[in-house]
């Protein structure tokens, strides 16, 4: 196996690296007007990963929410006797012309039960996306924050059309999510729009700031994130060169938004839609031919390693089971993986169309997909599909277009965002949708909520 040190080991371990230890000393100072306060002790004593010692304040920057329209969750139904109980909530949209209104990204559902996703305009200059929080328990979908103007957008700049990549939760309880244009064509840098955006969202302090461009003049289609460690990943690709596609991989400090570790620009990465982390934090992304490259904090090396998909790129992955297990989806074709501790590749069969998302039940013996997330779910009924991993038996928990048809007048198109709650109960479900009948499925988002039976 090939081997590469992009960043002096010295660096990673210096401090740099983790906003941990037992001082709380990151050793790398916090954007402007941020400051950090000591996180919540971890059950146990602590997990033994490198856990942050500090949790980061909202700096100077950071954007207060404010509720803007909201809709009220529906059912689509009641569940009972072993079926689901299934609601949903049409977004409530901007009052301006998106190209079209779409969701691309993996939300998440924080320790409460609320979730948070995002919906973009798919504009190049002047483009948005919109945060929203999704709360079941009071049956209410709400639009609470607005990109351009955490980030300090200027009118007549590029802007932040989509939110691409899945968001990440903290160790602090406090989610990270990065920007991605809306469309490349025409793509211009200057003014207030140097490249795409890593966000921090505090969910309980109700707030949102800007941590600066994850690597200029590029777009972050994919996020991960180690919590232990205080570190997230991106795949950050280069607009000018997507064909053959071209970009870094990048490493960023939780606490300080700081680039800790990238890669240059270069051809012999595929894909940049998804990465898979396992517990130690070791992160694999996608080179050309379905190879795969490791990078380890521990080292600081970055591997090519020994491995070969079955499909040409990775698409979805979920986080280390607690056996340590991370699952996979690769695309071209679709076929669902289990990624062992030991790092050895395991097939659990073909995925029953493209999928873009996968969500894993705490226990880690399920996890549930959508297929068709580009459009094409309705001509299945629009599946929610229940995995067990052991043995890769697979058993459709409900179909969701019917129900959307008859109760909202919307087809279901596809998915990128399925998340589970933390008690493993709840799916949050995001999907873009258009009136049934529509030849489209595509300008419309519905948020669904099904609870299992």
């Amino acid at each position: 196996m090939a081997r590469r040190h992009v960043l002096a080991v010295a660096i990673l371990l210096g401090g740099a690296l983790f906003a941990c230890g037992d001082d709380g000393d990151s050793g790398a100072s916090a954007p402007t007007g941020s400051t950090t306060t000591e996180a919540p002790a971890a059950a146990g004593g602590g997990d033994g990963g490198g856990r942050p010692a500090t949790c980061p304040e909202p700096g100077d920057g950071a954007v207060p929410w404010e509720d803007g329209p909201s809709a009220e969750l529906v059912t689509l139904a009641e569940g009972g006797d072993g079926e689901p109980r299934v609601r949903a909530a049409v977004h409530p949209l901007p009052d301006h012309e998106g190209d079209p209104w779409s969701q691309w990204g993996q939300g998440v559902v924080l320790e409460d039960g609320r979730s948070l996703s995002a919906v973009g305009d798919h504009l190049g200059r002047d483009g948005n996306s919109y945060l929203y929080e999704l709360d079941p328990e009071a049956g209410r979908l709400t639009l609470v924050a607005d990109v351009a103007s955490v980030a300090g957008h200027e009118p007549g700049d590029w802007g932040y059309g989509k939110v691409h990549a899945q968001m990440v939760l903290g160790p602090c309880g406090e989610v990270y999510a990065a920007t991605y244009w809306g469309t490349r064509d025409g793509i211009e840098y200057g003014g207030s729009y140097q490249g795409d955006v890593l966000l921090r969202i505090d969910p309980e302090r109700r707030t949102t700031e800007s941590l600066g461009p994850v690597l200029e003049e590029h777009g972050v289609p994919s996020l991960a994130g180690w919590a232990p460690g205080g570190l997230l990943y991106a795949e950050a690709a280069d607009p000018d060169r997507f064909d053959p596609q071209r970009g870094a991989f990048v490493v960023l400090d939780m606490a300080t938004g700081e680039r800790v570790f990238a890669t240059p620009d270069e051809e012999d990465h595929r894909g940049f839609r998804a990465m898979a982390v396992d517990a130690e934090g070791r992160v694999l992304f996608s080179r050309t031919g379905g190879r795969l490259a490791r990078w380890d904090p521990a080292t600081g090396e970055l591997t090519d390693l020994d491995l070969q998909l079955p499909g040409e790129f990775l698409r979805a992955a979920t986080p280390p089971a607690p056996d340590g297990t991370v699952y996979l989806a690769t695309e071209e074709p679709e076929v669902l993986l289990a990624l062992e501790p030991d790092g050895t590749l395991r097939e659990l069969g073909e995925l029953r169309g493209y999928t873009a998302s996968l969500a894993l039940s705490p226990e880690g013996d399920r996890l549930w997909y959508v297929p068709g997330a580009h459009g094409d779910a309705p001509e299945q009924g629009t599946p929610l599909v229940e995995v067990d991993t052991a043995t890769g038996d697979e058993r459709v928990v409900v179909e969701l277009d019917p129900l959307a048809r008859e109760a909202l007048d919307l087809t279901l198109g596809g998915t990128y965002n399925i998340a589970v709650a933390p008690d493993g109960t709840t799916l949050h479900i995001g999907f873009n949708a258009a009136p049934a009948g529509s030849e489209d499925t595509f300008g419309q988002v519905v948020a669904v909520v099904v609870e299992l039976g």
